[in-house]
């Protein structure tokens, strides 16, 4: 999965502060609907890019086994 410590992708940041910027504003009570509905198509589109970075981390962890494996197989034919 994904390293806490690791920092976030440039978009990421960028979506996560203006987030911060509408959840803000939601406190302080001067949030519109559309601010609202804005706000939570950003939560939304986090979690989505959140999930395909470890779909895509998984995949290249696998792909990076696969071929430790045949690598191996091969050590062993020869």
């Amino acid at each position: 999965m994904t390293d806490p410590n690791e920092s976030p992708r440039p978009r990421d940041e960028d979506l996560q502060k203006e987030l911060d910027a509408l959840h803000e504003q939601e406190r302080e009570g001067h949030s519109t609907p559309k601010e609202q509905r804005r706000a939570e198509q950003l939560e939304r589109r986090l979690r989505v890019d959140e999930h395909g970075a470890e779909e895509q981390e998984r995949r290249d962890h696998d792909r990076e086994e696969e071929r430790e494996d045949e690598e191996e197989r091969a050590r062993h034919r020869r």
